[in-house]
Order: C-alpha cells, then structure tokens, then sequence
C-alpha cells in the first residue's frame, strides 16, 4: 500500500491560519504540538506533520475501505534527534492503531512532497513532483493524472490507452482501456504543484 501527499507553501501560508490553538489541538497530539512550538521555522514543521498524517491515511482508507476524519490518531513518531533543519529528505513514521507507516518527505522553500509505504525500503517507488502553471482544480487534476500515465507509459515501453478512475473512496487506480491494472499509485496536487507515487506489482 502507498500513499503520497503535496503541499504548495505559498499557498498554504495564504489560505490556511493553521496558528490557532483550536486548529493545532484538533489535528495534532501533545509531543507534535511540543515539536512545532521548538521547531525554527514553524510553517514547514506544520506542514511536514500534515503530509505525513495525509500520506499515511490514504494508506489506512485503502486497508479499511472506509474515509473518515480523525488526524490525532494518525500519529507521527517524534525524533529528538532531528535537527529540524528541514533540508532535502526526511524520513518519518505514523501509527495508526495497529498499523505502522514509514514516510519519506522532500522538503524544499517551495514545497513539502512525502510519500508513504508499509515498509522503510523506498528504492523500488516511482516518485515524482512538479510544477503546474495554474492554481486550478482542472489544470492540477489534468496535469497530475497526465504525469503518472507519461511516467508509466515510458516505463513499461507501452503505447496503450492508459487512464485513471477513482473508486467512490477517491482511491485512483491505472487502467490500460477496461482493464484495471496491477499496480499501485497516488496521486496528490495542491496550489502550483503535483506528485504522485507508483509502486508495480506487475508491469504487465
């Protein structure tokens, strides 16, 4: 199971006044609260919590087929030892419940892109992120999807009529015509930037 997530910093930093005691207390437990209060730059220690928390809950929807809302049970293991200098990768973990999540985030001034599987070996996950020319939901969701389908296509050295379809929980899957595909991928945009994460369990 994968899962991945993006946040635009800009945008976030326009649209969203997450420095409200209400909003911190309802999405983020004690010790990551603790961990923003310390951290130096305060909107990327946010927003790095946030995309691990979303990354890891696509991954807990698809093993419950259910979506529900329930952010401080999604729960990010705080390293002391991190340096909180925010650069390149950050590797991560989430609990939720009996399950356990590892997280890799790329973190940039622009961007925060995590991805997230069950286990801590990301060399065999296609990753990618990009920029998208308009802050619209069509551009992003065309881009976005158009990007995974190029990716895989060049992959697989295949010309076929590739798409994507999102079941009713929003879980995209890749089809090649009627046929669903076996192969995992996510899929996640936000403001001026896409990603998407692909793991194949069959290439044909």
């Amino acid at each position: 199971m994968i899962g991945n997530d993006i946040v635009d910093l800009q945008v976030a930093q326009k649209e969203s006044n997450w420095n409200r005691p209400r909003f911190l207390q309802k999405v983020f437990t004690t010790e990551e609260r603790e961990y923003i209060d310390t951290a130096p730059d305060k909107d990327k220690a946010v927003w790095l919590l946030w995309s691990k928390k979303e990354s890891a809950y696509k991954i807990i929807v698809r093993h419950l087929q259910k979506r529900f809302f329930a952010p401080k049970e999604l729960i990010n293991t705080i390293d002391t030892t991190d340096s909180q200098d925010y650069q390149s990768k950050h590797l991560g973990l989430v609990t939720f419940g009996k399950f356990l999540i590892h997280t890799r985030s790329t973190i940039t001034n622009s961007y925060i892109h995590t991805v997230a599987q069950e286990h801590s070996d990301f060399t065999n996950l296609n990753v990618d992120c990009f920029s998208i020319d308009k802050n619209e939901y069509p551009a992003q969701h065309q881009t976005t999807h158009h990007r995974v389908i190029q990716h895989y296509s060049i992959m697989t050295q295949s010309s076929a009529n590739f798409r994507i379809k999102k079941s009713a929980l929003k879980v995209p899957s890749l089809y090649a015509g009627d046929t669903k595909l076996k192969v995992q991928i996510s899929t996640s945009h936000h403001g001026n930037y896409g990603g998407f994460a692909l793991e194949s369990t069959s290439l044909k």
